[in-house]
């Protein structure tokens, strides 16, 4: 009897982190809000590497969510993607591999960015914090993604992210982590099932 792969009788799913895991978007908040503020983008930068949320960081320049997404919108530049990102989104889509975002980014944030990178036709599903969906490290935005695009946990599921929260939420909703090295946390997350050195790394998990 010939024998079959398990790897073609399992339905592979990948769900990603934006944040360091599909654009570096630290420099354009801190861009963003230097603008709209009296402080200047390096000390921003730094609250945002310290770990920073970027709308509580607004807020506390005097900065409300709204004037924060309605600048976002009119701004005319974006968060830098890594290098392989469309070409590796491109080639799952071929593919046939349901691709979903969970971050902790705010809902209204993340589909401004989407819109405006380009990005948002290759997602079956984007999941923020809100209506009932806590933020990482609870896994709840990775369960909410999987039942929406109706796949169930498997060896082929996979979270890919950058940093601690990413690899707790992942390990709490009992799915496979990969750690996006490339990313804004340079040491390895403990528990990490495997290691994307590059964007493109991504198509062969």
């Amino acid at each position: 009897m010939q024998r079959v792969e398990l790897r073609t009788l399992v339905t592979k799913a990948i769900l990603l982190d934006l944040d360091g895991t599909v654009w570096d978007s630290r420099p354009w908040f801190a861009m963003l809000l230097a603008n709209l503020s009296s402080s200047t983008e390096s000390e921003i930068e730094t609250q945002l590497a310290d770990g920073a949320n970027v709308i509580h960081l607004a807020e506390s320049y005097g900065v409300s969510k709204t004037r924060l997404v309605s600048e976002a919108t009119k701004n005319t530049d974006r968060p830098t993607l890594y290098n392989g990102v469309v070409e590796t989104l491109n080639r799952l889509r071929e593919q046939n591999t349901p691709i979903g975002v969970v971050s902790n980014l705010s809902g209204s944030l993340v589909a401004v960015l989407l819109h405006s990178t380009g990005l948002e036709r290759y997602f079956a599903t984007v999941v923020t914090p809100g209506q009932g969906i806590r933020a990482k490290p609870q896994p709840h935005g990775i369960l909410r993604a999987l039942r929406e695009i109706k796949r169930e946990i498997n060896p082929r599921t996979w979270y890919v992210g950058d940093g601690k929260v990413d690899a707790k939420a992942a390990q709490a909703a009992k799915v496979r982590f990969a750690w996006a090295s490339y990313g804004y946390e340079k040491e390895a997350p403990k528990g990490a099932d495997s290691v994307v050195n590059r964007f493109e790394d991504v198509f062969h998990l």
